[in-house]
């Protein structure tokens, strides 16, 4: 496989799963650093959709906002004119001052809803530094506790990818086949496929990989992968 097409393989489709699941959305990034962002896109929805549940985690939420709004502070040598909340002179120094932040909700409230954003954000923070093996921790962890709703999905295609993309390809390949075969699967069949044909394009299998696309051209003409599909498996 040529390095291109590995760059292209890598291009994240993490969000076009929620989309596939909910807004039909699409991304266009590269594996990890896509991960990365989406993670934080997908810990924002769960931000947006715990947020305020109940008296009982009043002081896990505060905190949780706390550390978001330092994830989100502005960077430079001065803040900007009417600019408020934290400020930082680094990428660095934010970083570092909003994983702290997450680790410490995590630590502090563990078992709360806030706990579980928090370590969305972590695996956000994990994956942009390349410590696969910590996201891929902080995602099962989430995937554990949220069962089979949205987020939980779309954290699971995630890890797929992660998967993938580190030396699991064949591994992968058995699980997705075990799920097509099933009645009520992990994921919906046209994610699958997708992250199906990622998986033999990753382990240089170009004729199964493009059977794969087919399949989503043919089973699914409704996909939002469906123009990818097609462009890849040459037909478009």
């Amino acid at each position: 496989m040529d390095r291109e097409h590995r760059h292209e393989l890598k291009h994240d489709k993490f969000v076009d799963e929620i989309g596939a699941l909910s807004l039909r959305a699409r991304a266009n990034q590269r594996m990890l650093y896509g991960i990365a962002g989406t993670i934080l896109a997908v810990a924002i929805i769960v931000a947006g959709i715990y947020f305020y549940r109940g008296k009982r985690e009043d002081s896990a939420q505060q905190a949780l906002a706390v550390a978001i709004e330092t994830s989100a502070a502005t960077v430079g040598e001065t803040q900007p004119q009417g600019a408020t909340g934290p400020h930082f002179k680094t990428e660095a120094e934010r970083a570092a001052a909003s994983e702290r932040l997450f680790k410490d909700v995590r630590t502090k409230y563990s078992g709360s809803d806030a706990a579980d954003v928090a370590g969305l954000y972590l695996a956000r923070t994990a994956v942009s530094k390349g410590d696969v093996k910590t996201a891929r921790e902080l995602l099962e962890d989430f995937v554990g506790e949220h069962g089979d709703n949205i987020v939980a999905r779309t954290t699971r295609y995630s890890l797929y990818q992660l998967r993938i993309e580190n030396g699991e390809a064949a591994q992968v390949v058995t699980e997705i086949d075990a799920e097509l075969a099933k009645s009520d699967p992990v994921l919906p069949g046209d994610a699958l496929l997708h992250l199906l044909a990622q998986a033999y394009e990753m382990q240089g299998n170009a004729a199964k990989s493009k059977e794969a696309y087919r399949r989503i051209t043919t089973e699914f003409p409704e996909s939002p992968y469906v123009v990818d599909a097609a462009r890849r498996a040459g037909q478009a």
